[in-house]
């Protein structure tokens, strides 16, 4: 470079050399300043660094001395100042860092280090205005935990063992603590399935100094659940066929995970015909199909049989008034028995319409779960998809026979079928039941009560109703009673005595009866 200049000099005046040593002076000023260099940016004009070589090796060694740290990079730096809390450090250029005083201090306190002393250790924090060292990476660690605490960033962990109320966690070498309720949002069969593992965790709790660090996986699964939830309910529809997972069994029904959002499948909601327990069709963890029949807010309610068309309005749209058909008995209840038409498709025999010979208290005492019986079709509700059906319809009608069965003045020894208020049903014969008036009884000084229900007694016909499906009965000890007349015969004769009545009573009262009085005119 010296000859460069001594050869410039020679071709050179006097005036440009003195300019170019000028420059050059003022380069090294440039190199010294170089922050103040990156702020300003300064313009060179190209013929300016032409005219000296040199300039630009000059400004590269310079600039050479400023270096980009990353955090966790070791380095190497004098102690230039020392105060109570803090050790201030030149890592060369016009970057200058700090250490805490208390991380480089022995275990009594004391501080070996001096001004002018080395300090190693590592990058923990490093930004455009501060750069901080600690004496491992430990320290570079807990700062990077401090970070991810205070901005809720998550950070890697394994499960190292199981201790009092939850686990030990490595975070990079530095030990945390979750807690049993911490681990999972769901529950737990066996926490031992988490340990050696290493899983995401949100730190929840960063005290003193990095000594109590406390991590929670459910935070970070709770909240991407939450995301997940958020966007399927954005995407799902009413009436849309999803495909899910069973996660949960009730006795009212199954919950199904269609992706974050769990659906309830109702227990009436799996088949057209009647499933006893959710169990008896699904299990958990299976994959399953159903469809969206409800929504409210985030509750969405789910359906199997929406899947199929409804047999129901399939078979009442076939059957007739009057078809005989085959069914199976399903359950008894109080007022009759259950069957089932076709699957899934039920009808209702009344207790009323189960035995045409005799009065069934217990549909039990006539038909049992499981039997196969022929009825006949007595209504078909549309509007209310109900069907009535009758087994006594197929039973033989004893009335369409009745004068061959009973005669009026006959003897016949019933049987006491009920007692009523008004009077005594007798069981005659098979499906052929007469009443015995308590009027009768009062004539012949009988009573019955319901503790002779299924005693026999002899008893008279004494009127038969075919029409009405009536029998009237008396008893056979009645008291002799003059000839009753012929019905038509009564009515005239009480015509008669209801006229000569009125005739002698308005004979007597003539000059009583007003003129406008209803019966003047009789």
């Amino acid at each position: 470079m010296e000859k460069d200049l001594e050869i410039r000099e020679e071709e050179m005046p006097k005036a440009e050399t003195e300019t170019i040593e000028q420059k050059i002076e003022t380069a090294e000023v440039v190199v010294e300043e170089t922050e103040v260099i990156e702020e300003e940016e300064p313009v060179i004009e190209e013929e300016e660094l032409d005219t000296d070589p040199g300039f630009e090796e000059m400004l590269e060694e310079s600039l050479s001395g400023i270096t980009d740290y990353q955090i966790g990079d070791k380095v190497s730096g004098e102690v230039i100042n020392i105060t109570d809390s803090l050790i201030f450090i030149t890592l060369g250029g016009k970057r200058d860092a700090y250490a805490e005083k208390s991380e480089f201090a022995d275990k009594n306190g004391k501080l070996e280090l001096k001004v002018g002393d080395k300090l190693e250790g590592y990058i923990s924090k490093y930004s455009d205005t501060e750069t901080c060292i600690s004496p491992s990476l430990i320290g570079v660690n807990l700062q990077i935990l401090r970070e991810a605490y205070e901005q809720k960033i998550p950070v890697s962990g394994k499960i190292l063992s199981m201790i009092k109320g939850g686990f030990l966690v490595d975070i990079s070498g530095i030990r945390g603590f979750c807690p049993m309720s911490q681990v999972s949002n769901k529950m737990v069969p066996d926490y031992k399935v988490y340990l050696s593992n290493n899983y995401d965790f949100r730190v929840i709790d960063f005290t003193e100094k990095g000594k109590n660090i406390v991590v929670s996986r459910r935070a970070l699964l709770e909240e991407k659940e939450q995301e997940q939830r958020s966007l399927t309910l954005s995407k799902i529809q009413l009436d849309d066929i999803v495909k899910g997972k069973v996660v949960r069994l009730t006795n009212f029904g199954a919950f199904i995970d269609i992706g974050g959002v769990e659906g309830l499948l109702h227990i009436s909601e799996f088949s057209h015909t009647r499933v006893e327990s959710p169990s008896d069709m699904v299990s958990i963890g299976d994959e399953v199909e159903v469809k969206i029949i409800r929504m409210k807010g985030d509750k969405v309610s789910l359906s199997f049989k929406a899947l199929s068309p409804d047999p129901t309005d399939l078979v009442l749209a076939e059957l007739q008034e009057g078809d005989v058909i085959k069914c199976r008995v399903l359950r008894n209840l109080p007022f009759g028995s259950f069957v089932e038409i076709k699957p899934g498709v039920e009808g209702l025999i009344p207790i009323s319409e189960m035995d045409r010979n005799r009065r069934v208290v217990n549909a039990n005492d006539i038909l049992k779960p499981g039997d196969y019986v022929e009825v006949q079709v007595l209504k078909v509700k549309l509007e209310e998809r109900k069907v009535s059906l009758s087994l006594k319809a197929l039973q033989p009608d004893p009335w369409e026979s009745i004068k061959n069965e009973v005669e009026v003045g006959e003897v016949i020894t019933g049987r006491i079928e009920n007692v009523a208020n008004f009077g005594t049903f007798i069981r005659l014969k098979e499906g052929i039941t007469g009443l015995l008036p308590n009027s009768k009884m009062k004539i012949a000084g009988l009573t019955f009560t319901k503790e002779n229900i299924g005693e026999e007694f002899m008893v008279r016909v004494s009127r038969i109703d075919p029409d009405n499906r009536r029998i009237s009965l008396e008893p056979t000890d009645m008291p002799e009673q003059e000839p009753r007349p012929a019905r038509g015969e009564r009515d005239n004769n009480r015509d008669k005595d209801r006229d000569g009545d009125w005739r002698q009573y308005k004979q007597e009262k003539k000059n009583e009866v007003d003129e406008d009085n209803p019966f003047s005119a009789l």
